[in-house]
């Protein structure tokens, strides 16, 4: 069957630059589509395929994808069984605001130019956390466009920076499950629980997720924990006035003499130095 477009001007609310609409599909198919605009769709329950592409990728609960107008898309559902999915359409004019404001750091080529659209498995708490600001909004007046507007901006700012703003960061791409470990050992803080911390991310063996970081990242899991350590005592020496102490301690460090020796192989001064040079 042929691809429809569908217009910005039809499924996009003029008035907020966004649409929302629940889904629940008993049926097995849903008509091929491109769009003039943007959209999310994320999974809340069941399983379907998703025909992207000309590609076929299963999806269930908790998949976050990010769809592109040029996309080509539609969904099956799996084995007869009913799914649903929240969508939210946006403008272009949104997104292209969106990534202006993000800068030439936020690597929007890697989303925009991929061939499968970006996609990502929320945990239950990010769905959950996901599925609270949805609440939100529908809490709202539907005639107070600015606040819905408002909201939703809000939202979609919280997505990619949160769960897209490291898709397809390394050149050559990393599996699913370590991408996925990556992401949430770098957020909260989490990078300063250490090796073990990460380790315990997944059920797959020490020496597996070893060899695998090795593989693709060309570091020890160890090396990697400490890259991470160390940009955050660069930051925090730059951009606040904690003593050096202190913020070794908080990135994890336990050894303050170790951490120095890493510190000036990395960046080629002392933390002292390195924060009276950033003033």
């Amino acid at each position: 069957m042929e691809s429809k477009l569908l217009t910005e001007e039809r499924f996009v609310d003029r008035n907020t630059g966004f649409t929302y609409r629940y889904v629940f599909s008993d049926t097995e198919y849903f008509r091929p589509h491109t769009h003039e605009y943007y959209e999310l769709f994320l999974m809340l329950d069941g399983n379907a395929l998703h025909i992207v592409n000309g590609a076929e990728r299963p999806l269930g609960r908790g998949d976050l994808v990010f769809i592109r107008p040029f996309d080509d898309h539609d969904y099956i559902g799996i084995g007869g069984k009913p799914f649903s999915l929240l969508n939210i359409a946006f403008s272009a004019r949104i997104c292209d605001m969106l990534f202006e404001y993000l800068g030439e750091g936020f690597k929007k080529s890697h989303l925009l130019g991929s061939f499968l659209p970006p996609e990502v498995r929320l945990s239950d708490y990010e769905l959950e956390r996901f599925s609270k600001m949805m609440d939100n909004i529908r809490a709202i007046d539907p005639k107070n466009y600015g606040e819905i507007s408002s909201a939703f901006r809000i939202l979609i700012f919280n997505v990619f920076t949160r769960y897209f703003a490291d898709a397809f960061e390394n050149e050559e791409k990393l599996p699913i499950w370590l991408e996925e470990m990556c992401n949430t050992v770098k957020k909260d803080g989490n990078f300063s629980k250490g090796s073990e911390f990460f380790f315990g991310l997944t059920d797959k063996s020490r020496e597996h997720v070893s060899r695998t970081v090795k593989k693709y990242m060309g570091l020890t899991v160890s090396e990697y924990i400490n890259g991470l350590r160390l940009n955050f005592i660069a930051n925090m020496l730059k951009n606040s006035n904690h003593s050096v102490s202190d913020i070794i301690f908080e990135s994890g460090f336990n050894n303050i003499s170790w951490a120095a020796e890493q510190f000036k192989a990395k960046y080629g001064v002392t933390m002292r130095e390195y924060r009276k040079g950033a003033k």
